[in-house]
């Protein structure tokens, strides 16, 4: 009697993009590993601590590179904008420890005369995602908005859909630097 196999997995490129940063921003103790079960909703990549045995799961939103509006530049500096558009189900149900947001940030480098697209994460914890999307967030169509600026002069980012709030604590490697393990 045979066995039918599906492939339930495929690669998504924000997450390998994510393993990638992930990869070098952590201690060499931690792993980076891609769930292939496809029964794991809502957790993309999961991070283990080889010494203590410790994971931590992590659901990764990414957005495509956006070329930002003068308007935009003239009123948050230099940068740009990533916008995420999850269902309320997504936030509210969470089950990852972390929300990962990935934007990919045009930026100017003027000592070579080129642009060049740099990726860069905000790393939150889910339990903050859910506070804050609660305080600021307005529920349309079933979906909030996050509209996240990346100014990467200055290593600031916030959200200014609805109100605007900050997330630098969770910029790049301050936020890889937040991951706890259970």
């Amino acid at each position: 009697m045979g066995r039918a196999y599906k492939n339930f997995w495929s690669l998504n490129t924000d997450e390998a993009v994510a393993v990638g940063i992930l990869r070098d921003g952590t201690p060499r103790n931690i792993e980076v590993l891609m769930p292939l079960n496809a029964q794991m909703k809502g957790i993309d990549l999961v991070l283990i601590n080889i010494k203590s045995k410790k994971v931590v799961t992590l659901q990764v939103k990414g957005s495509r590179a956006f070329e930002p509006r003068k308007s935009e530049v003239k009123r948050f500096g230099p940068g740009t904008t990533g916008f995420f558009f999850p269902k309320k189900e997504t936030i509210i149900n969470a089950t990852a420890d972390y929300f990962v947001f990935l934007i990919y940030v045009i930026e100017e480098v003027k000592k070579i005369g080129r642009r060049i697209i740099e990726p860069h994460l905000i790393v939150i914890p889910t339990l903050e995602l859910k506070k804050l999307t609660l305080k600021y967030k307005i529920l349309r169509k079933n979906s909030y908005c996050y509209y996240i600026w990346i100014n990467p002069k200055k290593k600031e980012a916030f959200d200014f859909a609805n109100k605007k709030y900050y997330l630098t604590k969770y910029l790049d490697k301050k936020g890889i630097s937040i991951i706890k393990f259970k």
